[in-house]
C-alpha cells in the first residue's frame, strides 16, 4: 500500500471513529431526554443513532473490506420497528410528550454536523476508490434527513403545541430506517470502485 493511500485510510479510520462517537452521543442525549419527556421521535432517533454508531464502528475496523453486514441491517430493522411502535402507541393512546428545547438543540446540532462528516467521508471514499465507503457516506448523509424530521416534529410539539407532531415524527422515521436495513441486505458483499 502506498504512503498516500495509507494516509487516506488513516483519515477514514479516524473519521469513522468520530462518526461512531457522535452517533453514540446522539443516542445518549436522546435516551436521557426520552426519559424526561417520553418523546417517541427522540427515542426513534436515538435507536437509529445507536445502530449507526455500531455501523460506524464496524466501518472503522473493516475499512479495507465490506462494512455492510446482516447484523447492522437487522439492527436498522429492529430500530424501525421500535420507532413504529413508539409513534403508533403514543398516537393510539392520545398521550402527549413533554416538549423540551434540548431535543431541538440535539436535532439542530446533528443537522449541522452530519452533512459535514458525510461530505468529508465521500471525498475520502473517492480518494480510496471504494464503493463500500461511498455507500457509508451516503448513509451518513441520510441521517441528516432523520435530524430534519426530528427537528420538525419537536418544533411542532414545542413551538406549535401540537402534541401529535412528535409521535408522527417517529412514524415518518420508521420507513426510512427500515429502508436502510433492507438496502444493506440487498447490497451486502458488493465490491466496486468509485470513479467520481
Amino acid at each position: 500500500m502506498s504512503d498516500e493511500r495509507e494516509i487516506w485510510v488513516r483519515h477514514f479510520f479516524y473519521l469513522a471513529l468520530f462518526a461512531a462517537a457522535f452517533h453514540s452521543l446522539q443516542f445518549l442525549a436522546s435516551l436521557t431526554l426520552w426519559i424526561s419527556t417520553s418523546s417517541p421521535a427522540l427515542m426513534a432517533y436515538g435507536l437509529d443513532a445507536v445502530v449507526s454508531a455500531m455501523a460506524a464502528t464496524v466501518l472503522a475496523t473493516r475499512i479495507q473490506r465490506e462494512w455492510r453486514n446482516k447484523f447492522v441491517a437487522y439492527g436498522y430493522m429492529a430500530a424501525s420497528a421500535g420507532a413504529f411502535y413508539l409513534g403508533a402507541s403514543m398516537l393510539w393512546k392520545g398521550l402527549r410528550p413533554k416538549p423540551d428545547v434540548l431535543g431541538i438543540a440535539v436535532a439542530a446540532v446533528s443537522m449541522l454536523v452530519i452533512p459535514i462528516v458525510g461530505s468529508y467521508m465521500k471525498s475520502l471514499a473517492v480518494e480510496l476508490r471504494s464503493q463500500a465507503l461511498k455507500s457509508a457516506a451516503i448513509f451518513t448523509f441520510g441521517n441528516s434527513y432523520l435530524s430534519m424530521v426530528l427537528l420538525i416534529a419537536l418544533l411542532m410539539s414545542y413551538g406549535m403545541n401540537l402534541g401529535w407532531g412528535d409521535p408522527l415524527g417517529a412514524l415518518v422515521m420508521f420507513p426510512f430506517m427500515a429502508q436502510k436495513g433492507i438496502q444493506i441486505l440487498l447490497e451486502e458483499g458488493k465490491h466496486e470502485y468509485v470513479e467520481d
